[in-house]
């Protein structure tokens, strides 16, 4: 008679059967969520975009991992282009324009891939209105295709061979694509460079609804959206400053100031470490170094200059600055800066030929009068080369071109230097030089508490511009910040166009100020009360009592935060303003020191990723061998271990026909 096993040996063998059952149903599981599509690209090759959602055009961070390393001769580079969502070719569905300079709407990348298979650079992305072609929108996302070169190249009618090639898909934010057809514009916008990028998105936002309306936007320069407004050719004029003498005559239409927005102009460049080869970004500027810059005052020579050094100690600099990057029309950012200049003794001792540092000026700008709203070639060497636009200034600095060349510089050779409004150095990802007024005065960076201090030293006229004097009085203001404003007709009536500006200025004042693009600072609240007083729709009173605490404000930069400074002088413009009286926007109280903080306007962007499941080690090839292996020796040592039980079952045991002891029965006494 066979004795039964015990409960603890009926256990094990249940759990043992449960081993076998679970390890097959891995191997299984591991067999059909295997790749399906011959198409699909290795599963080590990876590549991310950063940001990848709610883009516009902007400058984006693209990443790879996986790849093979870029040889001596250049294969198994790296090459970027902007596709549409899933293309099938090259040559019809891909920007395959040269990358600018030699295209104005080339945006190709090439990289090269480190021996851990990794690389990143930067790609200019662009929606329908610089790239029509793809029309990259809200309604049309696009995508980025990042490939391997090899030798034998690929048939462009095609795509690359699925083993190098990974897609990056790219969603947009609302853009003017995503509007309806439009049959005719509500009312027309000139507008000052700085303020364009929050009008194009607010013009998006408001052109779809029940109560949609659409606006025609001019970007050009506060000089000429002043006297188009005055002479009646606009319906509004968005300006950094108020009217010069002479521009208002007695038919000029009497007006009104709104302001729009609160940004900044930025000392904007692209310089590289001769030694490390890597980017600087730490650059600290004084208002006699622009001046050097703006005189082109011996450049060959800049990164040498003593006063340059003592700020600037820790880097190897390339061995000249190039000609900077000027806009040549007439425009508010030149006036400002120049103004800002103009104000500092330094800067003036320079330019009147009197240096501490006994640099001398170029004759050509020796004893000139600044401020001015125009940089002019005051001398013929061919490479001081002021252009129209700021975006021509931009896409030349982040392509390492000089002003005056057709062809990209060696970044080794020369440092290029370029003056911008903030949202458009944001935009191209830029850095930004920190100002001071000289060694060993606090220094400050541009970002939302440095722009909120320095509309807090702003002076206002009498017709409600505002506008910052030639040197601010507080330690923790930037002093290039300016307020872009419009000029709207003195009072709105009942008409549709003037309910539709109506509209769009609360619009602009309210809502729109909680999400715009990179580059400025939330509009103070005086700023938006002015607005909308004038359209009437101030915001609702209360009489409870609160308590005021001290909160930074949304800070919409991606530039560190330096140490901050500044210094007293008299106002360039004389006593035509008043100082602002509104109690002044609360500013953070935190000490920086010599420390950097980066800041960020929104959530840390999502990352599109082409990204296959992988084992730690990179191991993808032998995910299934393992599973299936496992999940073999597990049946086989179930078989072996049941046979030999079997067998036991059979042998005369030493107490006749009862299991050896100690195996499948009780153990031996």
């Amino acid at each position: 008679m066979t004795t039964r096993p015990d409960a603890r040996f009926r256990a094990f063998r249940r759990f043992r059967l449960f081993v076998v059952i679970v390890a097959a149903l891995c191997a299984l599981t591991a067999l059909l969520s295997g790749p399906v599509s011959a198409a699909a690209p290795p599963p080590h090759m990876t590549a991310e975009a950063t940001p990848a959602t709610d883009l516009g055009d902007q400058v984006v961070l693209v990443s790879w991992q996986g790849f093979a390393p870029t040889r001596s001769d250049g294969t198994d580079g790296v090459v970027i282009m902007q596709c549409r969502a899933h293309p099938r070719s090259v040559q019809s569905d891909c920007n395959t324009a040269e990358t600018f300079p030699y295209d104005l709407t080339g945006n190709q990348q090439a990289g090269t891939t480190a021996q851990n298979g990794t690389g990143n650079v930067f790609m200019d992305i662009m929606t329908t209105a610089r790239l029509p072609s793809l029309a990259c929108s809200e309604t049309t996302p696009c995508s980025l295709l990042v490939y391997e070169t090899t030798a034998n190249g690929f048939d462009p009618s095609g795509l690359p061979p699925a083993k190098t090639r990974v897609l990056v898909p790219l969603s947009f934010a609302r853009n003017s694509a995503d509007c309806p057809p439009v049959q005719h514009y509500d009312f027309s916008v000139e507008s000052e460079a700085s303020a364009t990028a929050a009008l194009y998105q607010w013009a998006a936002a408001l052109c779809i609804g029940p109560h949609a309306f659409t606006m025609d936007i001019t970007n050009t320069a506060s000089n000429q959206a002043r006297e188009d407004f005055l002479s009646g050719l606009v319906d509004l004029g968005v300006t950094s400053l108020p009217p010069e003498p002479g521009e208002i005559t007695p038919t000029s239409p009497q007006f009104s100031v709104t302001p729009l927005d609160l940004t900044g102009i930025a000392i904007a460049y692209n310089i590289t470490d001769s030694v490390t080869d890597k980017q600087i970004t730490d650059l600290t500027l004084t208002p006699r170094l622009v001046a050097r810059l703006l005189s082109d005052s011996d450049l060959a020579t800049f990164f040498q200059d003593p006063e340059f050094l003592k700020l600037n100690p820790h880097h190897h600099w390339p061995g000249e600055a190039a000609d900077p990057g000027l806009r040549g029309e007439k425009n508010a950012d030149t006036w400002i800066v120049t103004h800002w200049v103009g104000g500092n003794p330094g800067a003036r001792a320079f330019l009147a030929g009197k240096d501490a540092y006994h640099v001398p000026v170029n004759s050509s700008w020796l004893g000139i009068h600044y401020p001015t709203d125009v940089f002019q070639a005051r001398n013929s060497n061919g490479v001081y080369f002021p252009r129209i636009g700021e975006e021509g200034i931009a896409q030349r600095l982040f392509a390492d071109t000089k002003p005056a060349d057709s062809i990209p510089t060696d970044t080794l050779d020369a440092g290029e230097i370029g003056i911008l409004d903030l949202p458009t150095a944001e935009r191209f990802k830029l850095p930004i030089a920190n100002l001071t007024n000289g060694v060993g005065q606090p220094v400050v960076a541009p970002n939302a508490w440095s722009l909120t201090a320095g509309y807090d030293q702003m002076k206002t006229t009498s017709a409600g511009f505002h506008y910052m004097p030639a040197v601010v009085t507080a330690a923790n203001a930037y002093p290039l910040t300016k307020v872009d404003q419009a000029m709207v007709p003195k009072q709105l009536t009942g008409s549709d166009k003037d309910l539709r500006i109506r509209a769009f200025l609360d619009y602009a004042a309210g809502p729109g100020q909680m999400n715009v693009p990179l580059g400025y600072a939330p509009l103070p609240t005086p700023l938006e009360l002015q607005t909308l007083r004038y359209t009437g729709d101030p915001p609702e009173t209360t009489t409870t009592t609160t308590t005021t605490t001290t909160a930074a404000p949304v800070v919409p930069f991606d530039n560190n935060v330096a140490p901050i400074g500044g210094s007293t002088s008299s106002d360039y413009l004389g006593s035509s303003g008043t100082d602002n009286t509104p109690t002044p926007t609360a500013t953070p109280t935190t000490t920086h020191g010599n420390a950097t903080t980066t800041i960020h306007a929104k959530p840390a962007p999502r990352k599109a990723t082409f990204v296959v499941l992988r084992l730690p080690d990179s191991g993808d090839h032998l995910v299934l061998p393992i599973l299936l292996g496992l999940g073999l020796l597990a049946l086989l040592a179930s078989f072996a271990d049941s046979a030999r039980r079997h067998g036991r079952k059979l042998r005369p045991g030493a107490r006749g026909d009862q299991p050896a002891p100690g195996i499948d029965g009780p153990p031996a006494s």
